[in-house]
């Protein structure tokens, strides 16, 4: 049988559905994550979807509520978290690119510093938090309020051949044409520090 999934205040047995925020502590302030935990009934891996890494990128968090609110408990293999507003201070006040806390690009400072700026550290309580447990890892990005993108998936290497195939043929089955990897995991951004991690 599936574990309790937990992060913070929230739990979901197996078998069910939570939703709710989760206080994070930014050091001069505290800021509410909203979750989804998805605890499937049947036994799995554990998947992370987050959205709103950046403010402004509105469709990305319209696509991971709908999400949320589809996945059903009993059709579920492992387990779900569906993150669809990563950066509260930045999503909320629409910036596009930074934090209205601190001026800083929360993905270029992953995976962030618990002692850090606010924004250095809400990345490192995302990733101690969410990202930590988690065998799959989606992180939705879309045009911000001045933006227009086509389509893609993107995705790093990391030198290890397993991994590797599993992330290619992730991006793989979203059958997006437009397919863009980078040859290292080097960086602050959340797509290169996860595979470190």
């Amino acid at each position: 049988m599936t574990a309790t999934l937990s992060v913070g205040v929230l739990h979901a047995e197996p078998g069910t559905k939570t939703r709710g925020t989760v206080p994070a502590d930014l050091g001069t302030l505290t800021v509410d994550i909203p979750l989804t935990l998805v605890n499937g009934a049947h036994p799995g891996l554990r998947v992370l979807i987050t959205v709103g890494v950046h403010g402004g990128e509105f469709t990305g968090v319209d696509a991971a509520t709908r999400l949320a609110a589809l996945l059903e408990p009993g059709e579920v293999h492992g387990q779900v978290i569906v993150c669809p507003v990563a950066n509260p201070p930045a999503v909320y006040q629409g910036r596009l690119g930074v934090s209205p806390l601190d001026g800083v690009n929360i993905n270029r400072v992953f995976p962030g510093d618990p002692d850090g700026s606010p924004t250095e550290r809400l990345a490192a309580w995302l990733f101690t938090n969410l990202v930590d447990g988690a065998v799959a890892y989606v992180d939705l990005h879309s045009g911000g309020i001045d933006e227009v993108l086509t389509d893609f998936v993107g995705y790093r290497l990391t030198g290890d051949p397993e991994p590797d195939a599993q992330t290619a043929d992730m991006a793989g089955a979203l059958g997006i044409e437009d397919v863009i990897f980078g040859m290292n995991a080097d960086g602050g951004n959340i797509t290169r520090a996860s595979p470190r991690h």
